[in-house]
């Protein structure tokens, strides 16, 4: 993993959690498709998600998009890439932690942002 705690600003972060859980979406967007164009999103998302699996986690193997073309497939991508975002947002909660929310983001607005975000995150879905 980069050092992300002090070369990325928290507005940056959120930004790319939230981008995550957006790609998720798609993923899951792409479960409803016809084989072929849910094979090729599930390609364009594999890139996303190797680049933010190579940001969070370090050069690695993640799943490839070689032979991804089920909605099973598409289903299992789309929670990767929650569970990236979420593993990013733990990573932001432990630097709050660590540092009392002092260098990587300075206002209590902010802060307060990261800490609804994983209050969301804990609470049950009643949807």
């Amino acid at each position: 993993m980069e050092d992300w705690g002090t070369d990325w600003s928290c507005d940056v972060l959120e930004r790319i959690v939230a981008l995550l859980f957006s790609l998720a979406d798609l993923a899951d967007i792409a479960a409803g498709l016809p084989a072929s164009r849910r094979r090729y999103l599930l390609g364009v998302l594999s890139v996303a998600e190797a680049a933010a699996h190579d940001f969070l986690i370090g050069p690695g193997t993640p799943v490839s998009a070689g032979g991804q073309d089920t909605a099973e497939d598409a289903l299992r991508m789309a929670a990767r890439l929650r569970a990236l975002a979420m593993l990013l947002i733990v990573m932001l909660a432990q630097r709050f932690e660590l540092l009392g929310a002092v260098t990587l983001c300075v206002d209590r607005e902010r802060t307060a942002r990261v800490k609804n975000l994983l209050a969301r995150l804990a609470a049950p879905d009643t949807s």
